[in-house]
C-alpha cells in the first residue's frame, strides 16, 4: 500500500464528505481519528470506506494525530484536514514521485482561504515510527524529519498537488476559550515558539485580556529578533506591531524598516511601508513601492512561504496609488488608478465617482 491519508476529526459533517470524496484516485487508504463528535461525522467517514477510530479528547492535538500515523498502513502519509480538498486534476503524477527513494518529504500547494494566494506545505512524507508529530497545539512534523536528515540525509520535494482549504473562522469565542489553556502549556513547554505567542496573544485580545496580550507580543518579538535563522512564520509579531502603529497615527517608520530587513521578500511590509511613506507625506517613494506590488501580482513574482490577500497586488495598491497621485496633483495618473480599482471592484461607487472628478479635474 503506498499513500493512507490521515486524518483527525470533530463535528466535521459539514465538511467531512468533499474532503473524503477529493481523495478518490489519490490515496489507497483513509484514516480518521474521531476525537468527541456529537454529529453524524463519524458516519460520513465509515459510508466514505474510511476506516474509523474513535478517541476521547485529551487537550494534545499532537497526540490524536500520532494515533491517526500509528494506525496507517500506506507507505507515505497525505496528513490533511476535513474542511479541505484536493483540487481536481492536480494530483496526476504524485504518486510516481513517491516511488523516489531519496525523498524524505513532499510538499503541496495550501490555498487557506479565497482569495488568497498559496504557500508551500510540508503535508506528505513517509511513513516512518520516528516521524511524529509534537506540541499540544500547531502540532508540527518538521522536528522529527529535520532529526533524520541530520542523522542520515534526504530531500524534501515539491509536488502539484494542491488543497484548498474551505472552512471559515465564524464566532471564535469558544475556540479561544479551548485554545488558551493549549497555548499557555505550549509556550510552557517551549518558550521559543513564536507562532504559540502570537497565537497567544490573538486569543488573549480576543478574551478581554490587551495586557496580556500586549505581553505575549512582546515576547514573540524579541524571539524574532534574537534569532539568526528566521522562518516565514516569524513576520507574524512584526505585523501586527506594524498595523497596530499606523491605527493609532504612530511613526512606525523605524519599525516597518527593521521589519524590511529582517523578511525581505514578504511583500505585506512593501505595503506598510508604503503606507509608513505616505503618512509622513513621501507619497514619491509610497509609488514606487505600490509600483512593485503591482508588478508582482501581474508577473505572479512572490514567493510561496507565505499567504497573501491577492487584493495587494490589485484594488488595494490601486487605490493607494490613486491617492498618491492625487495629492502630487497628477490627477490623470490618479484618475487612472481610480478606474483600475472600480475595475476590480464594479460594486464600489465610490471609485468611479472619484476617477470622474479626476478627469474634470485634469481637464481644468
Amino acid at each position: 500500500m503506498l499513500l493512507s491519508a490521515a486524518l483527525i476529526a470533530r463535528d466535521e459533517e459539514k465538511f467531512l464528505g468533499p474532503c473524503l470524496e477529493s481523495l478518490a484516485g489519490l490515496v489507497d487508504e483513509v484514516v480518521v481519528v474521531d476525537t468527541g463528535s456529537a454529529d453524524r461525522t463519524p458516519d460520513i467517514a465509515a459510508s466514505h470506506g474510511a476506516r474509523v477510530y474513535r478517541r476521547a479528547w485529551t487537550d494534545d492535538f499532537a497526540a490524536a494525530r500520532n494515533q491517526a500515523l500509528d494506525l496507517a498502513r500506506g507507505e507515505w502519509i497525505l496528513y490533511i484536514d476535513a474542511d479541505e480538498r484536493v483540487r481536481a486534476g492536480t494530483a496526476d503524477g504524485v504518486r510516481a514521485q513517491l516511488g523516489q527513494q531519496a525523498y524524505l518529504g513532499q510538499r503541496v500547494l495550501l490555498y487557506p482561504r479565497p482569495g488568497h494566494s498559496a504557500y508551500w506545505e510540508l503535508r506528505l512524507f513517509r511513513n516512518e515510527p520516528d516521524f511524529r508529530f509534537r506540541g499540544v497545539i500547531h502540532e508540527n512534523i518538521w522536528p522529527a524529519i529535520e532529526a533524520r536528515q541530520a542523522a542520515v540525509g534526504g530531500l524534501i520535494g515539491q509536488t502539484g498537488l494542491i488543497l484548498d482549504h474551505e472552512g471559515y473562522e465564524g464566532d471564535q469565542q469558544h475556540k479561544h476559550l479551548r485554545n488558551l489553556p493549549l497555548l499557555e502549556r505550549a509556550v510552557a513547554d517551549d518558550p521559543s515558539r513564536v507562532f504559540c505567542w502570537c497565537h497567544l496573544a490573538t486569543v488573549r485580545e480576543g478574551l478581554g485580556d490587551q495586557a496580556g496580550a500586549e505581553q505575549a507580543w512582546d515576547q514573540a518579538v524579541r524571539l524574532v529578533t534574537g534569532k539568526t535563522v528566521r522562518l516565514p512564520e516569524d513576520a507574524v509579531p512584526f505585523l501586527h506591531l506594524v498595523k497596530q502603529g499606523l491605527t493609532r497615527d504612530q511613526d512606525v517608520s523605524e519599525l516597518v524598516d527593521q521589519a524590511v530587513r529582517l523578511f525581505p521578500t514578504n511583500l505585506q511590509f512593501t505595503w506598510l511601508q508604503a503606507q509608513a511613506l505616505m503618512a509622513a507625506g513621501r507619497d514619491g517613494e509610497a509609488i514606487g513601492l505600490l509600483e512593485r506590488l503591482v508588478a508582482a501580482g501581474r508577473d505572479g513574482d512572490y514567493d510561496r512561504s507565505w499567504a497573501y490577500d491577492l487584493r495587494l497586488f490589485g484594488v488595494l495598491a490601486y487605490d493607494l496609488l490613486a491617492v498618491c497621485h492625487f495629492r502630487r496633483g497628477e490627477f490623470d495618473a490618479a484618475g487612472r488608478y481610480y478606474q483600475l480599482a472600480a475595475g476590480c471592484e464594479p460594486s464600489n461607487v465610490e471609485w468611479r465617482v472619484k476617477a470622474a472628478a479626476c478627469a474634470r479635474r485634469g481637464r481644468a
